[in-house]
C-alpha cells in the first residue's frame, strides 16, 4: 500500500466530521490477527474497539466465529451480522438477563455465553430460568473483576450444579 493511502480523492464531497472505513485496511488487519493467532478459531475478537456489523461480517469472511461483546446491545448487532457465538463480557443482572433471554429467543440459532465471579450472580441467573453457557472471571492480579483464584473452583462446581447454567468448555 501507499504511504498515501488515507489520502482523499474527493475531500470536497465528504461532510466532515465523518467516519472514513478502509476496507483494505481492515480486511489487511483481520489476516494479521488470524497469523498471529496461528488460525482463526483461536480467536474471540472484542467488538467493542468497532461496533460495526460490516466489519463482524468481514471477520466471518476471514473465518473467525466467536465474538466477544461489552454489551447487550453489541450482542444484538453482532448476532444480526450472523456471528454463532457470543460472549458477553460482563455479568448480566437485572434487566438485562431479560434482554440476554430475548435475544436467545431471537437468534436461537447463537450461543450466547457469559462471564460470572459471584455464586450470588450465578444464582440469579439460574434463577432467570434460561440457559446461559457461563465462563469463570478469574482476577489475574489486578483486582478489577473476577473471583479469586482460591474461590473459582467451588463457583465452577456452582455452575455444573446450577439447573440453568451450562459451564463454557475449557477452550472457549
Amino acid at each position: 500500500m501507499s504511504e498515501d493511502w488515507h489520502r482523499l480523492a474527493n475531500p470536497d464531497e465528504i461532510p466532515s466530521p465523518a467516519l472514513l472505513i478502509y476496507p483494505d485496511r481492515v480486511e489487511e488487519n483481520i489476516r494479521r490477527m488470524i497469523a498471529m493467532a496461528g488460525t482463526a478459531d483461536r480467536l474471540r475478537p472484542h467488538v467493542k474497539t468497532h461496533k460495526l456489523g460490516e466489519i463482524v461480517q468481514l471477520q466471518l469472511k476471514a473465518g473467525i466465529t466467536r465474538f466477544k461483546c461489552a454489551t447487550i446491545a453489541e450482542m444484538e448487532m453482532v448476532a444480526g451480522a450472523g456471528a454463532k457465538d457470543l460472549l458477553l463480557a460482563f455479568q448480566p443482572v437485572g434487566p438485562n438477563l431479560d434482554r440476554m433471554r430475548q435475544l436467545q429467543e431471537t437468534f436461537p440459532g447463537t450461543v450466547f455465553s457469559a462471564v460470572v465471579d459471584d455464586p450470588d450472580t450465578l444464582q440469579r441467573m439460574s434463577d432467570a430460568g434460561f440457559g446461559l453457557r457461563l465462563f469463570v472471571d478469574v482476577d489475574c492480579g489486578m483486582h478489577r473483576t473476577g473471583i479469586g483464584v482460591e474461590g473459582a473452583f467451588e463457583l465452577c462446581q456452582a455452575i455444573d450444579a446450577a439447573p440453568a447454567a451450562t459451564p463454557a468448555p475449557s477452550r472457549g
